[in-house]
């Protein structure tokens, strides 16, 4: 069965603190955190992160910052956000595009 949507997302300077306070309502499958940074990873059908961004974004420390790889298989694009305290910005791009700048980029 083919998933619909892959997403890796990776936050950093994540507190204890700041990990209780979201660890309920993270809606990844995977979750990994050391003590500073949170690692999270999902694998299967549609899944909806923007309530999870906003809070995440209004905790972060003011050193703390993630990333998210959003890929959607059926869209065939990709989201890529970039999480500030704060602030979150998104740019998609079409997975051919990646793709293509990819091959012209080794020469393939």
């Amino acid at each position: 069965m083919a998933e619909d949507v892959r997403v890796y997302a990776d936050f950093h300077r994540i507190s204890p603190e700041i990990f209780e306070q979201i660890k309920g309502g993270i809606p990844f499958e995977q979750v990994q955190y050391d003590g500073d940074v949170l690692r999270l990873d999902h694998e299967g059908p549609y899944l909806y992160i923007d309530d999870f961004l906003e809070t995440i974004s209004g905790l972060l420390p003011k050193n703390g910052y993630g990333h998210v790889e959003y890929i959607d298989e059926v869209e065939w694009e990709v989201t890529r956000y970039t999480i500030r305290p704060g602030d979150i910005r998104s740019k998609v791009v079409k997975i051919d595009n990646v793709l293509d700048a990819h091959q012209n980029e080794h020469g393939l």
